[in-house]
């Protein structure tokens, strides 16, 4: 920080005293004066340093005014603060310089058309040569405040996306638990037959439980793996209907997102032999889409918005596509997006 203070003092030096020696030459000849150089070097070197005090203005507004929640009111507050400051200490190194160096009087300095023009010349390159600096010195402070915003947002995003997976492997399991208690009662075939299919289907879990995203061929086979398992709760009492996917195999989506649609559906309807499910599986417009018919019951299991909330949540965090619910009297509708496998 002290380097780019320096660079940027050395810079307003150097130009003042160009400045300086430009403005004599024009309009004092070309006749060498070896103390009108001294005094245009001190001249010069007064204007710049006095101007470069302003940096201090800079930096107390850039730390009593947040850039990163008021970056236009930060740089207005800057342009008036530096603006009203050079302006007046021109005037003020002016006003001296001419009455200590060449006996002009006060009043004089402030009637004379000459000295008032020099005096505007000068607060307009002072102007001109901080804003260059301050502009650059903003913009850097304004792109670092971006990025520290983008990296502490992608962070939360992260944290919220490894939170809301990690509720779905005990979610999956305390479901399965339960159906498996109940079988146990009922027959203990079917209960050892799930519990032989239950031990297939979590190790797809395990496998993926760091994926963000799996491809749909995945996530059907899984669908279709765990539909064989809950056929053995429901005694085959419902239909699943996989229709037209294959040449969107390679496409993607978040990792049991189709199970917990379909769980959803046994979650909250009687599945019975006089009550037959049907869930259809199609694709339209980049969407995957799950249907089915509803036979709701009395009351529905409690939800701990884990299901369709967990994955509404999740496709938030990935992509800019919104999960569409659609539900009438007869029939309960999602569309899940699919992302493209670049």
């Amino acid at each position: 920080m002290k380097k780019k203070y320096i660079k940027n003092l050395l810079i307003i030096l150097i130009v003042s005293v160009l400045i300086t020696f430009t403005f004599d030459f024009m309009f004092g000849g070309t006749e060498v004066n070896y103390r009108g150089v001294l005094l245009n070097i001190i001249y010069g070197a007064t204007i710049g340093i006095s101007i470069s005090i302003s940096g201090a203005i800079s930096r107390f507004v850039f730390k009593k005014s947040s850039i990163e929640v008021h970056p236009i009111r930060t740089y207005i507050i800057l342009l008036i603060s530096i603006f009203v400051y050079i302006s007046i200490d021109v005037i003020v190194v002016n006003a001296l310089w001419f009455r200590f160096t060449q006996g002009v009087s006060f009043k004089e300095v402030f009637t004379d058309a000459g000295i008032i023009i020099s005096t505007v010349i000068t607060i307009f390159i002072g102007l001109t040569i901080f804003f260059i600096l301050l502009s650059k010195n903003f913009m850097t402070r304004l792109l670092d405040a971006e990025k520290v915003v983008q990296e502490a947002k992608q962070e939360a995003d992260r944290f919220k996306f490894e939170t809301l997976k990690s509720q779905i492997n005990p979610h999956f399991l305390f479901n399965s638990l339960n159906s498996l208690s109940s079988l146990i009662h009922i027959d203990a075939d079917k209960a050892d037959e799930f519990t032989n299919k239950l031990s297939s289907i979590y190790r797809y879990i395990l496998d993926h439980q760091d994926d963000e995203l799996v491809t749909l061929e995945q996530e059907l086979d899984f669908v279709k793996e765990y539909a064989s398992l809950q056929a053995i709760r429901f005694d085959n009492n419902f239909k699943l209907n996989i229709k037209d996917t294959i040449k969107h195999d390679h496409k993607l989506l978040i990792p049991l997102s189709l199970q917990l649609v379909i769980e959803n559906v046994f979650k909250h309807n009687i599945v019975s032999e006089k009550n037959i499910i049907t869930i259809t599986i199609t694709i339209i417009d980049d969407f995957i889409i799950v249907k089915n018919n509803k036979n709701l019951k009395a009351s529905s299991a409690v939800s701990h918005n884990v299901g369709l909330n967990n994955i509404i949540a999740r496709y938030k965090l990935i992509c800019d596509k919104k999960c569409i619910i659609e539900d009438s009297e007869t029939e309960f509708v999602i569309k899940l997006p699919l992302i493209a496998n670049n």
